[in-house]
């Protein structure tokens, strides 16, 4: 569901599918019978002047492969170092490079030794992130719940297996290769194993040896060995009968209906009466009046215009708890404890307010110890929200009292719900490497490097129903009631939005044309929200969408405008979406300043023809995304101004 230039979650526009029977058909033909080639992929780019010699270069397996002494599973790590280099400096003409993969993860958080021959090499995709694909992951149900008691539950009926979908990175297809291959990277040569130390080298002539993030790497163990190439170019190999695995992968997938055709409209198309069309911000008098104003100064709270982050954050959520009940969450900025900071338990606190609109008076106040500066509250069903406090996530009902708790045993990645409340994925990180890897790691990527993450299916009671395991650079997956919004990217700055239900059903929703990664997520009663950029990169667009394609609400905006969001009502009867004021132009994936942010515009629709009920806005907008929350019952909107909140009465009709 997110900044460009912060985003790891960059994938390659191909099927799972077609990947996997492409990554055993490239093993296939490189590798003699029982042996077969480990396929990886560079983890950071790599550029010969850059290098030292006994510099650290690392790569990432990317199919699961077992020896006979080692497991690779993918996402395990390969090092190798630098044992000579030529940089392209005058008077050489030319570049070298001597790579030896000398140890990896076999198996086991801790690298080992265990040589490795680079054998062939192959660029990723051009452009390198052309846009986002979907990974099926099959959903393992929990040991000891009938596996028909949870498709019912799920509303699955023909298979009792819960699909969710994330992206991967995938690569092109290969049909031969042979030891000492190099595609698609103009210029550069592959010597196999015969440098210093049994290492590769990489040449390249009068310019530096250079390959960029991603690039395919095919290792062999020493003792490996090609076989001749095919007698007739380009022919394939038939598939090994000892390759099991990928057989029964693709085999999996024929419980999953083929998508069927999108609708003949394209989704920028916006008709009355079923949608309607967002017009521009106009004067006071089209405005909204406020009902009531709230000062949240006394309870600790300070606006902080000097904020500035690459994203939009999470420090001040509104969210109601009943009809009048409405929770002011914020971060007061207090010192927090040496101990509390040296242990990890403790990155901020947040102080909750629970504040009755009519009598403006705080019936209750709690401080939560948060252990990281992502989202904290997600609202539920019922005048509920979730909260990540510490080591759990609570459910708080009417009076903020504790209705419910579910322990993590690590690091919380993301919480998703579905918009009705009756399902939720939450996702906890697995650490892949020692704490000494992961360090070496986060230095020669200037980034966090990947992990594991669990995905844990909970229903409306909070009992885990499915489970499966994904990658942490994986966008979270989008829900709605029926089941999970997918995004693919297709050529020429095309989209497609597709639907996967809880019963394997696949659909195509809408395509589109966007310029900027789109943003997706869904809202109440059962709608996607959709965020995209125009062919032209000179402004945002804004959709939202029902899941049989069909339009609801449809807007531009300029490039000054920013933070889009949207909720919808408890009572599935309108929905809100807010859009703030920069007084500069903010393209994706450039830091934002609440310094430049002028104002915000909220607008309160329809949910079920787009209509638009109410129209307000506030100035000295704070960087937080969650600053607003639209009343269970749809009557009030609440929206977070400077140091309080005001509250407006949104029209029935």
């Amino acid at each position: 569901m997110a900044a460009n230039a912060k985003r790891t979650t960059r994938i390659l526009a191909l099927t799972a599918a077609v990947a996997l029977c492409c990554a055993t058909v490239f093993a296939e033909k490189i590798a003699k019978p029982g042996l077969y080639p480990i396929q990886a992929e560079l983890m950071a780019d790599l550029h010969a002047r850059l290098l030292k010699v006994g510099g650290t270069v690392y790569a990432r397996v990317t199919v699961e492969w077992r020896g006979s002494n080692c497991v690779l599973r993918n996402g395990a790590v390969l090092e190798a170092h630098v044992v000579s280099l030529v940089p392209n400096i005058k008077p050489v003409k030319g570049s070298e490079v001597g790579l030896a993969f000398t140890q990896a993860q076999c198996g086991d958080l801790e690298m080992g030794p265990y040589p490795l021959l680079l054998a062939a090499i192959a660029a990723p995709p051009e452009p390198s992130d052309p846009g986002i694909t979907d990974l099926t992951l099959p959903v393992k149900m929990m040991s000891g719940v009938p596996g028909m008691v949870v498709a019912n539950q799920m509303g699955v009926y023909h298979d009792t297996h819960l699909q969710l979908e994330t992206p991967m990175y995938l690569f092109p297809l290969i049909s031969s290769m042979e030891m000492g291959d190099v595609y698609r990277i103009k210029g550069l040569k592959l010597s196999v194993g015969t440098g210093p130390e049994n290492s590769s080298l990489l040449t390249a002539k009068d310019h530096d040896v250079s390959l960029g993030k991603h690039s395919l790497l095919l290792l062999v163990p020493p003792e490996g060995t090609f076989p001749p190439a095919p007698a007739e170019p380009g022919s394939i190999q038939p598939a090994s009968t000892e390759s099991t695995g990928v057989k029964e992968i693709l085999n999996s997938d024929k419980g999953t209906a083929a998508p069927v055709l999108p609708p003949l409209e394209d989704s920028n198309l916006c008709a009355p009466p079923q949608c309607n069309v967002a017009l521009p911000s106009g004067n006071a008098n089209d405005l909204g009046h406020a009902a009531a104003t709230i000062s949240i100064r006394e309870l600790g709270y300070a606006p902080r215009p000097q904020q500035q982050s690459y994203e939009f954050v999470h420090d001040e959520v509104l969210a109601y708890l009943g009809p009048r009940q409405l929770l002011v969450a914020f971060n007061p900025h207090e010192l927090v404890s040496r101990d509390a900071l040296k242990s990890g338990s403790t990155a901020r606190v947040i102080r909750a307010a629970l504040v009755d609109t009519e009598t403006h008076r705080v019936t209750r106040t709690v401080d939560w110890e948060l252990p990281d500066y992502g989202q904290y509250l997600w609202p539920l069903a019922g005048g509920r929200v979730l909260v990540h406090v510490g080591s759990e996530l609570r459910v708080y009902g009417e009076g903020l009292q504790i209705q419910n708790r579910i322990s993590l045993d690590g690091p919380l990645a993301f919480v998703r719900v579905t918009p009705d409340g009756n399902f939720m994925a939450v996702g906890v990180l697995r650490e892949r490497h020692t704490p000494e890897l992961h360090a070496a790691l986060r230095e020669n990527l200037n980034a966090e490097p990947e992990e594991n993450v669990e995905i844990l299916i909970l229903n409306r009671n909070f009992e885990t129903i499915a489970q499966s395991t994904a990658q942490s650079n994986l966008m979270p997956p989008t829900l709605l009631n029926e089941g999970q919004v997918t995004l693919t990217a297709q050529s020429e700055m095309r989209y497609r939005i597709s639907l996967l239900t809880w019963d394997n059903h696949a659909s195509i929703v809408a395509g589109f044309n966007s310029s900027c990664t789109p943003e997706l997520s869904g809202i109440a009663p059962d709608l996607i929200f959709l965020v995209s950029c125009d062919k032209g990169g000179e402004g945002r667009e804004y959709r939202v969408l029902r899941t049989n394609g069909k339009l609801v609400l449809k807007g531009d905006s300029k490039l000054n405008d920013c933070g889009h969001a949207a909720e919808g009502s408890a009572n599935l009867q309108a929905f809100v979406v807010k859009i703030v004021q920069s007084a500069l132009p903010v393209p994706p994936g450039m830091p934002l300043s609440a310094t430049q942010f002028s104002s915000e515009d909220l607008r309160v629709y329809r949910a079920t023809d787009g209509k638009r009920l109410l129209a307000v806005r506030v100035d000295s907008p704070s960087l937080s995304r969650d600053g607003y929350a639209l009343a269970p019952d749809a009557s009030q909107l609440a929206v977070l101004t400077r140091d309080r909140v005001v509250v407006w009465s949104v029209p029935g009709k």
